[in-house]
């Protein structure tokens, strides 16, 4: 049986932003976006927009961005100034998730969640594994059936 995509086939380039997430909350956003079958490009941390973008555009299967971010919500809105431009530049034309690596950070965020989507931001995470939810769903051609790309990896090991 062949399938269109395999599971896991969905890819996003992660990134910390900032000086106060650690190497080790950006790989645990990788594995647990990972563990709900999406791959994850990750850039480590100390990363910048510009960095980031540059990487987006570099990889045509990532479907999305996603921003940790550990600083306050007063230097965030500042390291994500330049985003409006480059979404009307073209130069990051798919979504943008941000949030926070600390329950702290990401409850600070929420009070310039509306800012920062007027600034081309997509959507405000307090979980960035959750965008794994927000993705498209990649279809899968099985036999003459569509079936969501989470469902790939059962009907392979059934059929």
């Amino acid at each position: 049986m062949e399938l269109e995509h395999g599971p896991g086939a969905r890819t996003v380039v992660v990134g910390a932003i900032g000086e106060l997430v650690s190497p080790a909350d950006s790989f645990l956003v990788s594995m647990r976006l990972n563990c709900r079958g999406v791959r994850a490009a990750n850039l480590g941390t100390g990363v910048t927009l510009d960095q980031a973008a540059a990487e987006l555009s570099c990889r045509q299967d990532a479907e999305a961005l996603l921003l940790i971010c550990g600083d306050s919500a007063r230097i965030v809105v500042r390291q994500l100034a330049g985003l409006r431009e480059l979404v009307s530049a073209g130069a990051v034309a798919r979504p943008v998730f941000v949030g926070g690596a600390r329950g702290g950070s990401w409850r600070e965020l929420q009070g310039v969640a509306a800012s920062l989507r007027r600034g081309g931001v997509t959507q405000v995470l307090a979980d960035l594994a959750d965008a794994a939810y927000l993705l498209p769903v990649r279809r899968l051609a099985v036999r003459g059936l569509s079936l969501p790309a989470s469902s790939a990896g059962i009907v392979s090991r059934v059929a």
